[in-house]
């Protein structure tokens, strides 16, 4: 009993010590227990001073965070953050969208661009002109630059190291692409714009500043500036001590992949690099471009550049730095981007990324930069400017690509003619110009086609197959005496104005949406019905002009393929009938506007054939016949033989060297002839 009482005594007493040191004993003996302690206090004081002070907070850092360049600096803050309690602060500003021109026809700025505050960034850009509406409505403008759906990347989103390093520690993952950008209203005109961020510490501000220059109207086809579009990027360093910094720049995104089933040109980038004062084009495909990426291995650009950007079959958009990179070199590596892979590589969005060598920005000094966004048609007169016209691409006739789309573009202008019936024209003038050619052409295929007979005698005469070589050799002399191969040269003259021709309606900006008869785009096929199912390899629509060529084709060649000498041309030229078929697919998706010259093309080579049947005189029947020989009339002498031509004489060559032993008898001496005179005939 007495230790239970003891037990009690001790816990009440132990208790009321306890209670009593808790709320007297502390306080009486340390007066500043759970207060903040003065030092600190000071701390945060000094800290808010330093924010509100417009000198910044460098005055009260230690040194080693004033150190001369960012990754020093970067460390020390990070340092002084953590010993001083730095407190920062995420700027605040609303979020706006920017339009500058006004979308007229009529505007000296050619393009009209929309901006957004968030990130800075450039998220459409349209072509005024209406010569150059949307693929799938005339009565929009071409939008050339915008969002790629999937992709987060929008035109000029810039990140910078130092600042996003900050931004993420107020919120995981925030970078200078998510935040918005305050927009200078002193400087906001109808086409200027510039937007502005400060650093979260207060020690660096960023700008940028977009302007849209002016055209001239009258030269819209030859003044690139219409179509440009400056981006100026300053950093300003609000800080006592140097700051160096690198940035990432978004390239253009967003350039449309027009008619993307029916085209052999997709998207690509393009890089024109300067070595003493030189240029150097480089270009690489979406379809290469996936390849790297898909691989891990993309390989960026290095080398001071002149221009660089997309382009596709006839826009493109190219940025050029406004000083000579091999004097101030700006940019350390130019990466190519995969925004959006497709199924088939080559039909890929691709863009590209700048990233900057180091920037060193003295205390209290701005560092400049700026770019010239051209987006625009691609134009000779237009990319010249630039040294960027290498990137139109004629093939291997460019010059007589270039004359051929000079006379098109006089009918259209001048006479006022549409682009179909322009092409016409061209078509016509081209004929006209080669009708002497193509005339001694048809003229040797009907001559040919009327030797027959003549092949069939020698055919018979040679029947017995020990005498393929002879048969050979006596069709290779006829052939010859109906002019043959003299008919086959104008058609190798020709091949370059055709292939010349084909590439310069192919490229032409011109002939895209180009409305003709019952076709809406000449650059496209003529789609004159939408059918109910799909055809594999050809597609849903029905094009007319491409069966129509074909069928042309067929007829050209029943007229002029002379006859088959023998078994293996008759082989040829069936093997050629069932090439029809083969042409006839690869014709099926090729743009109208080459199908309308394909089409007059051949119609006048039938006119010329069908005229010469008419009126023309049989190829094989001489002027006036000589008259029989008899013993008052005798036989005239035989005419000398007709000097060879420069191709009979290489096939001569040819067969020389390939019969050394009919060479050797050919130049033997032939008895029956003396001191150059003819030997006498055996009686029979």
């Amino acid at each position: 009993m007495d230790q239970q009482k003891r037990m009690f005594l001790f816990l009440l007493f132990s208790f009321s010590v306890m209670f009593l040191w808790l709320n007297v004993g502390i306080q009486f003996f340390y007066p500043d227990f759970g207060k903040i302690p003065p030092k600190q206090k000071v701390e945060v004081l000094e800290n808010k001073e330093k924010k509100d002070s417009p000198e910044g907070d460098s005055k009260n850092e230690p040194a080693e965070v004033t150190e001369k360049t960012e990754k020093a600096t970067g460390k020390e803050n990070e340092k002084a953050a953590d010993n001083k309690q730095v407190e920062l602060k995420l700027p605040d500003f609303p979020r706006r969208k920017i339009t500058l021109g006004n979308g007229k026809a009529d505007s000296k700025h050619f393009i009209t661009a929309e901006f957004s505050s968030r990130g800075a960034v450039l998220t459409a850009l349209w072509l005024n002109d209406k010569r150059y509406p949307a693929l799938h409505d005339r009565s929009q403008p071409l939008q050339l630059l915008g969002e790629v759906p999937g992709s987060s990347r929008l035109s000029f989103d810039m990140r910078v190291k130092a600042i996003d390093r900050e931004l993420s520690k107020l919120e995981r993952g925030l970078n200078l692409e998510l935040v918005d950008w305050e927009v200078d209203e002193k400087t906001l005109s109808p086409s200027h714009v510039t937007f502005r961020y400060p650093s979260p510490d207060g020690r660096l501000e960023l700008l940028k500043t977009y302007e849209l220059l002016e055209g001239d109207l009258k030269r819209k086809d030859s003044d690139p500036n219409g179509y440009c579009l400056n981006v100026s990027l300053q950093f300003r360093n609000l800080s006592d001590s140097s700051i160096e910094l690198e940035y990432a720049l978004q390239g253009p995104v967003g350039i449309p992949l027009e008619n993307a089933e029916n085209t052999r040109r997709y998207l690509a980038i393009q890089a024109g690099f300067l070595k003493e004062g030189e240029i150097s084009h480089k270009k690489v495909s979406g379809k290469e471009v996936a390849e790297q990426i898909e691989e891990n291995s993309p390989e960026p650009f290095q080398a001071p550049i002149k221009y660089v950007g997309v382009d596709g079959q006839y826009f493109a958009a190219l940025l050029i730095p406004e000083k000579n990179q091999e004097k101030t070199n700006w940019l350390a590596k130019i990466h190519p981007l995969l925004l959006k892979k497709h199924k088939e590589p080559q039909k890929s969005l691709i863009s590209i990324q700048l990233e900057s060598n180091p920037v060193l920005i003295a205390a209290g000094q701005t560092e400049t930069q700026t770019y010239k966004l051209f987006a625009g048609p691609k134009r000779d007169a237009l990319l010249r400017p630039f040294e960027a016209d290498g990137i139109v691409e004629y093939g291997w006739f460019g010059s007589i690509s270039k004359i051929m789309l000079a006379i098109m573009m006089f009918f259209h202008s001048t006479l006022y003619a549409p682009y179909g019936l322009a092409i016409i024209m061209l078509t016509i003038l081209v004929r006209g110009l080669m009708f002497p050619i193509s005339r001694k052409h048809a003229k040797s295929a009907k001559k040919m086609k009327d030797m027959q007979p003549k092949f069939e005698a020698i055919k018979k005469k040679y029947a017995d197959p020990k005498d393929k070589e002879k048969l050979a050799k006596a069709q290779m002399e006829l052939m010859k005496e109906s002019g043959f191969f003299s008919g086959c040269l104008p058609m190798l003259l020709q091949l370059p104005i055709f292939i010349g021709l084909y590439q310069a309606l192919y490229t032409s900006v011109d002939l895209r949406m180009a409305p003709f008869l019952w076709i809406e785009n000449l650059a496209a096929p003529d789609h004159l019905l939408h059918l109910p199912f799909r055809i594999p390899w050809l597609g849903e629509y029905l094009n007319l002009l491409p069966l129509i060529t074909v069928g042309l084709f067929v007829v050209q060649q029943k007229l002029f393929a002379p006859p088959p000498a023998n078994e293996e041309q008759a082989m040829q030229q069936k093997m050629m009938s069932y090439m029809m078929i083969f042409i006839g697919f690869m014709f099926y998706r090729v743009p109208a506007g080459l199908c309308v010259y394909f089409i007059a093309s051949s119609m006048w080579a039938i006119a010329e054939r069908k005229m010469l049947d008419v009126n023309g005189p049989s190829s094989d029947k001489p002027d006036s016949e000589p008259p029989p020989a008899t013993k008052e009339n005798k036989k005239p002498d035989p005419q000398p033989p007709k000097e060879s031509g420069w191709l009979q004489k290489k096939l001569e060559a040819l067969d020389a060297a390939a019969n050394p032993t009919k060479q050797a008898e050919k130049l033997k001496p032939n008895p029956s002839k003396k001191s150059g005179k003819p030997g006498k005939r055996k009686k029979k």
